[in-house]
């Protein structure tokens, strides 16, 4: 049973065990952190471990109970498109706070990529519901939205993290932003594969033997 949990879940612990190992020794963490003065000195692999990387241990708690529930959920979904998607994710976030953030030189944390998984799962319950005609289990799935919204907009006129103590660092909306961006972006892709790979398998059935 373990075995089978580990391979089920394997992206989603190898991060986890990573960003908790990161943590730990505190001089692995300054060579993953998102430098983005040293990715431009040709350090491109910062753009990925420095989701990883955490200020301090009340920031790391809450961002990894929210990326190993939603990570776990999605990647139980989309074991095929998991790694891929947070491939992509990463990098879209880091792109937009460069782009978006000028004055942040460093940026730590999961948290851009646990909203990612949070609106990609939301997605994908809700087109579910949708194709089996339930809508209100698709009304019950987007509650959590609303409820996503207002925290990003306290963020966002407030320049405060609702849940994590923000003493040891500037919380970054923009992070949260793209993530949301990019999980919705994702949730699209996987669902129009999903359903390309449905209309192949279909379309063989249909094909007269030779």
């Amino acid at each position: 049973m373990c075995t089978q949990a580990i391979q089920n879940y394997r992206f989603t612990i190898a991060i986890t065990l990573v960003a908790v190992l990161a943590f730990l020794i505190p001089s692995l963490s300054q060579w993953m952190e998102l430098d983005y003065l040293l990715v431009a000195d040709g350090q491109w692999w910062r753009i990925w471990t420095g989701h990883l990387t955490h200020y301090d241990g009340n920031h790391l708690c809450w961002d990894l109970l929210m990326f190993a529930i939603l990570g776990a959920a999605c990647e139980r979904e989309h074991p095929r498109w998991f790694a891929i998607a947070l491939v992509i994710m990463m990098a879209g976030v880091a792109l937009i706070i460069a782009l978006c953030c000028d004055e942040m030189l460093v940026y730590r944390g999961l948290s851009g990529i646990d909203t990612g998984l949070f609106v990609w799962l939301v997605a994908d319950q809700c087109r579910r519901c949708w194709i089996d005609r339930d809508r209100i289990a698709a009304l019950v799935w987007l509650t959590p939205v609303v409820g996503l919204i207002g925290k990003l907009t306290y963020e966002a006129t407030t320049g405060q993290t609702l849940f994590v103590d923000a003493a040891n660092f500037t919380p970054i909306v923009e992070a949260h932003l793209a993530g949301a961006f990019f999980g919705l972006l994702l949730g699209q892709l996987a669902c129009n594969s999903s359903s390309l790979a449905k209309f192949k398998r279909r379309g063989s059935r249909l094909m007269p033997s030779k």
